[in-house]
C-alpha cells in the first residue's frame, strides 16, 4: 500500500509542481519539507494538514484504510519502535477524523467532501451516519423508496418524527403517488449517474399523527457501498424552511 510520502510525491508530479514549489504553497520550510519526505523527520500532523490544504484535497485521502498511511521510521528499526509507528499512525487518522468534525454541525459541503474523498464508502462515514438515512436500490416494481436506515439527526427523523425505519414507511404510504413516484425517480437518477444529486424540492403531506407538513428544503442523494459491495442510496437533508 502506498505510504503517506508516496502519495504526496504523486499530488506533487500530478499538479506539475516541484518539491520546493509545493512547500513554499504550503507556507513550509524547504528545508523541513525535504526532512519529513526523507524521513529524516517525523512527517506530522501539521505538515500534513498544510500540504493538503496547499494541493487542495481532503486530508482524509491520507487516512483511507485501504491506502492506509504509514509514519515511517528513518530506516532500520527493531520490533518495539514498529509498534510504536504503528500507535502513532492510528493516533494520526483519528487526529484526521476529529480534526474534521470536533465543534461543527455537518453541512452539505462535509458531506459532499466526504462522499468525494470516500467515493461513498460508509467505512468512512461514522460522523456522518446521524444525519443521513439509508434505502435500499429501488426496484422497477417499487411503488415508493424503501428506507433501510433512519439517522436520529436526519430530516425524517426531526421533521416527520421518525424513530425508525418502519415509521418512514408508514410516512410515505400516506403520501400521494405523484410523491413517492418523484422520490423513487431521484433516486434512480442519484444511481444512475453514479454521483451525488442536489436539488431543492418542496413537501406538501400529511403525516402519521394528521398534521400537514409544508417545507421547502435542499436534498442530496448520493450512491453508497457497504464493506461488502452493497450499493445504498444516502438522503442527506438541510436548511429546512417553512414555506
Amino acid at each position: 500500500m502506498p505510504t503517506i510520502h508516496e502519495k504526496i510525491e504523486c499530488l506533487i508530479a500530478d499538479r506539475g509542481l516541484t518539491k520546493r514549489k509545493a512547500a513554499e504553497m504550503a507556507g513550509i520550510k524547504y528545508t523541513t519539507f525535504h526532512s519529513a519526505m526523507t524521513s529524516q523527520r517525523k512527517m506530522d500532523f501539521e505538515t500534513i494538514d498544510a500540504i493538503s490544504k496547499a494541493l487542495r484535497v481532503d486530508i482524509r485521502f491520507f487516512s483511507q484504510t485501504k491506502s492506509k498511511v504509514t509514519l515511517e521510521p528513518c530506516s532500520e528499526i527493531d520490533d518495539l519502535n514498529s509498534k510504536a509507528i504503528g500507535l502513532l499512525d492510528e493516533a494520526f487518522q483519528a487526529g484526521v477524523r476529529s480534526h474534521l468534525y470536533a465543534g461543527k454541525e455537518i453541512s452539505l459541503e462535509a458531506f459532499l467532501n466526504w462522499w468525494f474523498a470516500s467515493s461513498g464508502r460508509l467505512e468512512y462515514a461514522d460522523q456522518l451516519i446521524p444525519y443521513i438515512d439509508l434505502f435500499n436500490k429501488p426496484t422497477s416494481d417499487d411503488k415508493r423508496i424503501q428506507p433501510l436506515q433512519t439517522g436520529p439527526q436526519s430530516l425524517a427523523s426531526v421533521c416527520f418524527d421518525v424513530q425508525h425505519p418502519g415509521q418512514l414507511i408508514e410516512t410515505l404510504e400516506g403520501f400521494d403517488g405523484n410523491i413517492n413516484a418523484r422520490l423513487l425517480n431521484a433516486h434512480r437518477e442519484a444511481l444512475e449517474k453514479g454521483e451525488p444529486v442536489i436539488s431543492h424540492p418542496s413537501l406538501d403531506v400529511n403525516l402519521r399523527d394528521g398534521k400537514r407538513f409544508t417545507r421547502r428544503y435542499r436534498r442530496v442523494l448520493a450512491p453508497v457501498t457497504l464493506a461488502d459491495g452493497t450499493t445504498l442510496v444516502a438522503n442527506y437533508s438541510q436548511d429546512i424552511r417553512p414555506q
